[in-house]
């Protein structure tokens, strides 16, 4: 194994000779302007993982988050009780309204916006659609985070 200090991160194939034995080296993907395109999200919970307060402030972090990131464009697909942070009474709703102004469009199902009896504020960035229209663009959407 190589013992000598390096000054940079000059990891040419030579050097990566060096570390072959049982070195593990950890390299983060470089962030390019690819990356920053369009990003896709769906969401079907107003809380994350569990609902709980705990649930409630880890997805306020990640809507924060969606809000501050640099991609050019967010699409945002709300279902279920994701449908929920539509709501002017949700505890989430003013993160939502920060993600709002980032996102190109907010997309939520019809279905849920009825049954639950959302309070939605209306404005040209939500679009409400039919579940099954959802589920078509699910369909062919490539690289979906989907929020559990």
């Amino acid at each position: 194994m190589n013992n000598n200090p390096k000054n940079s991160l000059d990891y040419q194939a030579p050097a990566m000779a060096d570390f072959a034995d049982n070195t593990i080296l950890e390299v983060l993907q470089e962030k390019t302007t690819d990356n920053n395109s369009s990003k896709y999200v769906l969401i079907k919970h107003d809380y994350y993982s569990s609902d709980s307060d705990h649930g409630r402030d880890m997805l306020s972090v990640f809507l924060e988050g969606l809000s501050e990131a640099s991609f050019n464009t967010i699409t945002v697909y709300l279902v279920d009780k994701g449908t929920l942070l539509l709501d002017k009474t949700n505890p989430l709703y003013d993160k939502m309204q920060l993600l709002l102004g980032k996102a190109e469009m907010i997309i939520a199902d019809n279905e849920s916006i009825i049954s639950y009896g959302i309070d939605a504020d209306i404005n040209p960035k939500i679009v409400i659609h039919s579940m099954r229209s959802i589920a078509e663009d699910l369909i062919y959407l490539p690289g979906i985070l989907v929020l559990e």
